[in-house]
């Protein structure tokens, strides 16, 4: 009864200590959200160049990633972390746009000063500018959906295709992503199932079998069949 007590005080002590960090925590990210609002147009966000939208230009698609409406996000850019930030992630010409603070116009963050930022659920690193490791790749934003001993790593990229029907030129935006798992200090460019097999090829059988197991088909949920293997391929290492 001794041993239950002290148990049930432990665990309500544990809770209050989580509820307290987490309240903490609560005020810091608030008083960091005030803060740069206070800023306004002295903040170091603002430093970029007017961005000019072209989505008129274009009779079906738009130039961005998931949304063409702005959505709040949080940037690391000049070395300082920018909270609640209302942005576009423009994947055909690879660049952040954020509304600018008197919300007349848009800014185009100044590409080499963002080291990483973090909008609709997906968390994008600036590559292939650092390490030799990173010379594998194009430099540019890298969404990793899949972050263990290996990594997965997607390059979100749109492109316009151009048309002349009835002699008139039609532009459409189509979407095309590139996959790289990063795997003994290399990234590696994949794409299908053989090419992620061959270079996990020391638990090929396994791997197989998992995706057979969990009934999923590789070319109809590429990215998502990569996340499932390389997440198994770590816990077959461990």
């Amino acid at each position: 009864m001794f041993f239950v007590l002290l148990l049930f005080i432990s665990i309500e002590a544990n809770a209050q200590h989580v509820a307290d960090t987490t309240m903490v925590q609560l005020q810091k990210y608030s008083v960091t959200c005030i803060y740069y609002k206070s800023l306004q147009q002295q903040s170091g966000l603002y430093n970029g160049s007017e961005y000019v939208p072209y989505t008129h230009l274009l009779k079906e698609g738009h130039p961005y990633f998931d949304t063409s409406v702005l959505t709040p996000g949080r940037v690391y850019y000049n070395r300082m972390v920018y909270p609640d930030v209302p942005m576009l992630f423009d994947i055909i010409k690879d660049e952040i746009i954020i509304q600018h603070y008197n919300k007349v116009f848009l800014v185009q963050l100044i590409h080499n000063a963002i080291d990483s930022f973090y909008m609709q659920g997906h968390y994008f690193l600036h590559l292939g500018r650092d390490s030799v490791a990173e010379g594998n790749i194009q430099e540019g934003f890298y969404d990793r959906v899949y972050d263990g001993e290996i990594k997965l790593f997607v390059k979100r990229n749109k492109f316009i295709r151009e048309s002349i029907p009835d002699m008139q030129v039609e532009r459409t935006a189509y979407q095309k992503d590139r996959y790289f798992l990063f795997k003994d200090n290399r990234y590696h460019n994949i794409y299908t199932e053989s090419s992620v097999l061959k270079l996990l090829k020391d638990k090929r059988a396994a791997l197989k079998q998992g995706l057979r197991n969990s009934k999923i088909k590789f070319r109809k949920n590429r990215e998502y069949a990569m996340k499932v293997m390389a997440a198994q391929y770590d816990a077959l290492n461990r």
